[in-house]
């Protein structure tokens, strides 16, 4: 595999985790508790939502660096996807934030696309 890839693998391995670590920093847990809220969960769930996307971030950066298949790529699309719609529900102003909040998820799923490709021998590109 050549070190292109390895750097994509790596590059979305610290992008999951970071992911998974930032709602334990006091201000990221509140932003992510508030963003829960606007589903109308009830209070009790929060916290173990919370946890769950976290655990599912985890999983993502070992998939990501660890798992060489199509289908890890084809399930943090997914995740990817069910983000994406879920903030797109709530926050559909994202869309256009200036950072990118949303729109950046569209680079990142052509990327784990391409990786999709390559991990089921059907890249034929130069890297």
């Amino acid at each position: 595999m050549s070190t292109a890839f390895w750097v994509l693998r790596g590059a979305m391995a610290l992008l999951w985790l970071v992911s998974a670590v930032l709602p334990v920093l006091p201000s990221g847990q509140e932003r992510s508790l508030s963003e829960l809220m606007r589903f109308d969960f009830q209070p009790e769930v929060l916290m173990p939502l919370m946890y769950l996307a976290m655990l599912l971030d985890v999983l993502c950066a070992y998939l990501a660096l660890c798992v060489p298949r199509a289908w890890a790529w084809l399930l943090q699309i997914i995740l990817v996807l069910a983000y994406s719609v879920l903030l797109s529900i709530g926050h559909a102003e994202l869309w256009c934030d200036p950072f990118g909040v949303l729109l950046k998820n569209i680079p990142i799923m052509a990327a784990m696309g391409v990786m999709i490709a390559h991990d089921s021998g059907k890249f034929k590109g130069e890297c």
